[in-house]
């Protein structure tokens, strides 16, 4: 009688859909299944595989890591994949929606225990997997075997007497009724089969070692840095931070959830991006909305957050710091040679002899009574590369060649022939994040004589502010407040010093939308139409000398431009951040009792380490700058 897939099935299976009695009326449903599972699928097909491979789906987490390995399979059209859900796992919710997003062919899990197929996959270990008549193979879903095991129910560890249970590695997740369920336990690395025989020396004959293909794909992204750094819009002369968060206790977002507003408004916007991975299991327990209601100051001040199912690994890949906890995440990124920093994470919550615990005893520590700012250049400044090498190196083996490994024993164990075409490691795809860049800036200025010319130079520093709170007292002189006119936040837009239009409005010209901001908001002093290319607009209020400048000013329209520096190339990449820091400057001038019309020989700007030269003069009424399309 034909299986599954149209090969001899052992006599006596039944190929009806489970729960399907003879003669019954069956539902559409169960009419498409009798279709693919039995002989009537042969007639239906438009090619007719010889053998099928179950991919047995616990969580998001889960796929993300099965679709690293299905690659093995790709163009052998002697293959069938099928999908399931096993009901193994309280963050199940969001895999049925991920395998339709993927156009996955999935089948109810009662009708995967009831045929049988020629290979199963997966990467959990919870759930009736010992129900399968199908050789199965388990891989990890981290970085190795780390963290313990949890209860079905509640928060508390599961125990074995006194001994903690690795997630993976307990004795009754791999065997029933003396039975080992799996028929090969893949180890990203020898390390693991003593820890695995502590735990359950039954299922030491069937383990494998085949690396880590998610490493091996991070591996394989390395050339893409600076397109992941562009994505995010990360500029050369910037750093990247990372901030990630596994789940439950012990993580960031449990231990330390005001952290990424902090980090995010501590450092200047210019000089430093920030983008948050959170683990899908926070997302899928919490829900989305939750999740960016923890975020939402600090999405407010400019931080950027990565999707569940995938961006972490380009984002770690692209990162200059990984901010982060006990979660697998940290240690990938260790294996990359990144920097880390720890600001969470429960050593309770993983093997003391796992890859997890190494790297909670060898990196630095993030101390949040302490400046941030200083504490992550220092552990970005202060990292020794190679610093984790010997981590990696008991993490992951096989570095490159674990999908090789990992489709030699799959085809094995399907008695088939490896295909000959050479197994190809693919890159990540780009991030794409979502995010939007912070609408008010406190803006720290300082006008000082150049140590080689003696000439001056305008110091700038932009921090982002998600409200006001904290700051609702005026401004020190040499601090000012800068709020796009998009902000929704209408105490913002009063307490401005400088307002800003990043974007065009139809039939509203730069002019007559300076003049009516100056109109409309009293206590503002500049009003800056940012929306052209390399060059802005500006209008600046009347006030009495010194605090803006000669009254001959007074409504007049002026024209900031960004110029070479003598004798070298231009330092800054024209865009809506280097106007609206060219405003910051000449405002700074004017307020510091400077005459405006000395802007029109030139002055130096300073944005950390990039320094670039403005001039400023009255509108050419003829001129009519580009406006950024971007």
């Amino acid at each position: 009688m034909p299986n599954t897939d149209g090969t001899q099935s052992p006599a006596g299976r039944s190929h009806r859909p489970a729960g399907l009695r003879q003669g019954e009326v069956i539902s559409i449903d169960q009419r498409w299944l009798q279709v693919l599972l039995g002989p009537e699928g042969v007639s239906r097909s438009t090619r007719v595989a010889s053998h099928t491979v179950l991919v047995v789906v616990h969580t998001v987490t889960a796929l993300t890591r099965l679709l690293d390995v299905l690659p093995a399979f790709l163009g052998d059209t002697r293959l069938r994949i099928l999908y399931t859900i096993i009901d193994g796992s309280p963050f199940g919710p969001g895999a049925a929606e991920f395998l339709a997003d993927i156009g996955a062919r999935v089948i109810p899990w009662e009708s995967a225990v009831a045929n049988r197929f020629d290979l199963a996959v997966a990467a959990g270990r919870s759930g009736d997997l010992h129900l399968l008549s199908t050789p199965l193979v388990v891989i990890p879903h981290g970085a190795g075997y780390n963290k313990y095991r949890k209860q079905e129910t509640g928060n508390r560890k599961q125990e074995t007497g006194n001994r903690k249970q690795v997630y993976g590695f307990a004795h009754d997740q791999l065997v029933h009724d003396g039975r080992v369920v799996p028929t090969a336990i893949v180890l990203s690395h020898a390390e693991q089969l003593n820890r695995l025989g502590r735990s359950c020396p039954q299922a030491l004959p069937v383990a494998v070692v085949a690396g880590d293909p998610c490493y091996d794909r991070m591996l394989a992204s390395r050339h893409r840095r600076r397109e992941y750094r562009a994505v995010l819009g990360v500029h050369s002369d910037q750093k990247l931070i990372v901030l990630t968060s596994t789940w439950g206790q012990g993580s960031l977002l449990e231990q330390a959830v005001e952290l990424p507003a902090r980090i995010v408004t501590d450092l200047p916007m210019d000089e430093y991006r920030v983008v948050a991975a959170v683990h899908p299991n926070v997302w899928v327990h919490h829900g989305a909305f939750e999740v960016r209601r923890w975020l939402a100051e600090a999405m407010q001040a400019g931080l950027l957050l990565l999707p569940p199912r995938e961006g972490w690994r380009a984002a770690i890949v692209a990162a200059d710091l990984v901010v982060g906890d006990h979660g697998s995440v940290g240690v990938y990124a260790a294996a990359l040679d990144r920097p880390v920093l720890l600001a969470a994470g429960d050593p309770a919550e993983v093997d003391p002899a796992g890859s997890t615990a190494r790297l909670l005893r060898l990196a630095p520590v993030l101390a949040p009574a302490y400046p941030l700012r200083r504490q992550i250049d220092d552990a970005i400044g202060g990292h020794d590369p190679g610093r984790y090498a010997e981590l990696a190196a008991d993490t992951f083996a096989l570095p490159g060649e674990s999908l090789a490994a990992l489709r030699s024993l799959l085809y094995r164990l399907m008695r088939l022939p490896e295909p000959r075409r050479t197994v190809r490691i693919r890159s990540v795809d780009p991030p794409t994040p979502e995010g939007r860049a912070p609408t008010a800036a406190l803006v720290s200025t300082e006008i000082r004589a150049q140590a080689a010319t003696g000439d001056l130079a305008v110091a700038v520093s932009r921090f982002p502010v998600a409200d006001m709170a904290g700051h609702s007292g005026r401004p020190d002189a040499d601090v000012h407040l800068a709020v796009d006119v998009a902000e929704s936040d209408l105490g913002m837009l009063e307490s401005a010093d400088v307002l800003l239009r990043r974007t065009p409005t139809a039939g509203f010209p730069a002019e007559e939308w300076t003049a009516s901001v100056l109109a409309d908001y009293p206590g503002c002093r500049v009003a800056a139409d940012v929306t052209a290319a390399g060059r802005c607009l500006l209008r600046l209020r009347h006030r009495p000398a010194p605090q803006v400048g000669p009254a001959q000013h007074d409504g007049q329209v002026y024209e900031v431009r960004q110029v070479d520096q003598p004798g070298g190339p231009l330092a800054w990449s024209a865009g809506p951040v280097a106007a609206e820091t060219l405003v910051s400057a000449v405002y700074a001038w004017v307020v510091g009792g400077r005459p405006l019309d000395a802007l029109a020989r030139g002055v130096d700007v300073r944005v950390g380490a990039l320094r670039t030269r403005i001039t400023a003069g009255p509108r050419d009424d003829d001129a009519d700058p580009p406006r950024r399309t971007s």
